[in-house]
């Protein structure tokens, strides 16, 4: 029949026909060989495919022989006798020397096991290569009608031969030369060549049960990078949905430099394709849209599924994503904080390994400077946009690294932090929430010696008082009071009890600056408010026991507090502002009844 079809007149159509005889036996034989295998059965086989395919790629380089299947290959069978008739259907005595023809390795049984419909002599494949090798040879098929002739020999080979990658391979490596040769040609960037060959490239990742599969044949990433824009662009988000779709750990520096220059498109900004052609998409400016976001959310949701089987390949992995991404300029703002946790999930694993590997701290310290790197890179190349994000990262690494043990890494990542505040961060609002998170972290900080300890809470509580807004500067000076009364943290039976940090001293100098911020409010509601929290605060301690928070300063507060409430009623200032300091106030003095502390006087001062 196929022969037939080569002489049919010029003029008829005989793409539709050879695509329909192979698209109507690839139907044949997934309805004649459905199977309910098990996914990582099928997975495992893939695998073994794979690693078949390579070895035979390796000795064929090693020998200086052209890779199996290929058409040199078939040239030099031809020369030695060995010729594949027409019908497909081998004689006796020609070109198998007379015996019945046998599967002759191990593929060719699992090959006659998947297609038990086909007598095991046809070579189905083989075939409609040479067929439509043919047909694009002497009858000059259009580069569209070629890529759509590939496409079904693709369909054809995964549905018959799932086993046979390099059939696979096969049809990628002439589809790669064939789009060398027509870079240039119109007809290769019209829109029906352009989507037969986003077909072709789709269709290994759609039917392999991994997608490592089809990234790991020799010829798709070769062919996939010859292609436009857009349907790279195409061809990688489908990577990245599929990867987040099946939830597919990333375990090999092979497979994840595989992934990555699929999604290398993706990471950076799509360059300018020469115009003219309908797949032409001209380079975006300016900031990111939607879809942009979307496809770098995709990439920092990647980073958590790339999980190396020891801590060293983890952080050779985390090493290599780092690299790629950083191709996409400022928009790592998007993939570095998932970076940074995957990076403190390490440093935590590390950690657990101190009593079992030697090298641990070393390994530590490595990672501890990549995580600095990062942030690093993030704030000197988005300087503008991610100050803030930049210093939240600094603050994570620094709590991270203290609780592992690392003061000095510690210290410096909190020293950059403070470095980003003083540098970066202009607005007010965003100055108050800065010092409130480092001032929170270095709170819950346990292994800082007294004196760089010291050095940083001094630091934070010297940028609180330096606040624009009163409010904002009440408030963090008489937070960083904390910093100087570390509460102690839960022990596990056996740990030696923590040395906290306590100064007494310090945490009353801390409240007492912000009373007097707070009474320089010109606002009177605001001001009474602070006052109550401050009071709020004065509770907390005396109910620590630190001895330099008496019953004078209690008393002398809630005096004050009742005072301003009553003079602000007798000056005429509507009573709904001061409502919500008033609640406030009984509840703080419901408080302090419950606790019934001798000398403290809850009661107001008689008129």
């Amino acid at each position: 029949m196929l022969s037939a079809i080569a002489r049919l007149n010029p003029h008829v159509d005989m793409k539709k026909i050879v695509i329909g005889l192979m698209d109507r036996l690839s139907t044949y034989a997934t309805r004649g060989s459905e199977k309910s295998d098990d996914p990582e059965v099928r997975k495992k086989a893939e695998e073994e495919a794979t690693v078949r395919l390579l070895e035979n790629l390796q000795l064929s380089k090693e020998r200086g022989e052209a890779p199996p299947a290929s058409d040199e290959q078939k040239t030099a069978d031809k020369e030695k006798g060995i010729v594949q008739p027409e019908n497909g259907i081998n004689q006796p005595g020609e070109g198998d020397g007379g015996k019945d023809t046998k599967p002759e390795s191990v593929e060719d049984q699992q090959e006659s096991e998947e297609a038990t419909f086909l007598p095991g002599n046809i070579k189905l494949y083989e075939i409609f290569y040479d067929q439509v090798l043919n047909l694009v040879k002497t009858r000059g098929i259009p580069i569209q009608d070629t890529i759509a002739l590939l496409v079904s020999l693709t369909n054809l080979a995964l549905n018959i031969y799932p086993d046979r990658l390099e059939y696979v391979d096969q049809v990628l490596q002439y589809a790669t030369k064939t789009a060398t040769e027509h870079s240039d040609s119109a007809d290769f960037h019209s829109a029906p060549a352009q989507s037969s060959i986003l077909n072709l490239l789709l269709a290994p990742l759609q039917s392999y049960v991994s997608i490592f599969t089809a990234l790991s044949l020799p010829n798709y990433i070769p062919f996939f990078a010859a292609q436009s824009y857009s349907t790279r662009r195409a061809v990688a988000g489908e990577v990245a949905r599929n990867i987040l779709r099946n939830r597919t750990s990333i375990t090999s520096p092979e497979n994840l430099d595989n992934v990555l220059q699929i999604l290398r498109v993706l990471i950076r900004e799509g360059m300018q394709q020469p115009a003219g052609y309908p797949g032409a998409q001209s380079q975006r400016r300016g900031g990111e849209t939607e879809e942009t976001i979307e496809e770098q959310g995709w990439l920092a949701r990647i980073v958590h599924l790339v999980q190396g089987p020891d801590n060293d390949t983890q952080l050779k992995l985390l090493q290599a994503l780092r690299t790629a991404y950083l191709d996409g300029n400022e928009r790592i703002r998007y993939t570095t904080p998932s970076i940074i946790t995957s990076s403190i999930k390490l440093a935590r694993k590390f950690k657990a390994r101190e009593h079992f590997d030697d090298n641990w701290q070393p390994q530590s310290s490595a990672l501890f400077r990549f995580m600095h790197q990062c942030v690093s890179s993030l704030y000197q190349r988005v300087n503008s946009g991610c100050a803030d994000l930049a210093l939240r990262l600094f603050v994570l690494c620094g709590q991270t690294a203290d609780e592992t043990g690392f003061e000095e890494v510690s210290y410096e990542f909190f020293a950059q932090a403070f470095t980003v505040y003083e540098d970066s961060i202009s607005d007010s609002r965003a100055q108050f929430q800065a010092v409130c998170i480092i001032s929170s972290a270095l709170h819950g900080c346990r292994n800082f010696g007294r004196e760089n300890y010291d050095t940083l809470i001094t630091k934070a509580a010297l940028h609180g008082s330096k606040l624009l807004k009163k409010p904002d500067q009440c408030r963090a000076v008489y937070l960083a009071s904390h910093l100087w009364w570390v509460v102690e943290s839960p022990q596990k039976e056996g740990d030696e009890p923590n040395i906290v940090y306590r100064d007494g001293k310090r945490v009353l100098e801390c409240l007492q600056r912000a009373l007097r911020v707070a009474d320089a409010c010109m606002d009177t509601a605001v001001s009474v408010e602070l006052f109550i929290e401050i009071l709020n605060r004065y509770v907390y301690y005396f109910d620590q026991q630190n001895e330099t928070v008496t019953t004078k300063y209690l008393n002398g507060l809630i005096e004050l507090i009742y005072s301003n409430l009553q003079s602000n009623q007798t000056e005429g200032i509507p009573s709904s502002s001061l409502e919500s300091p008033r609640r406030h106030f009984e509840r703080t003095l419901d408080y302090i009844k419950s606790r019934e502390w001798e000398g403290v006087v809850t009661e107001p001062p008689r008129q």
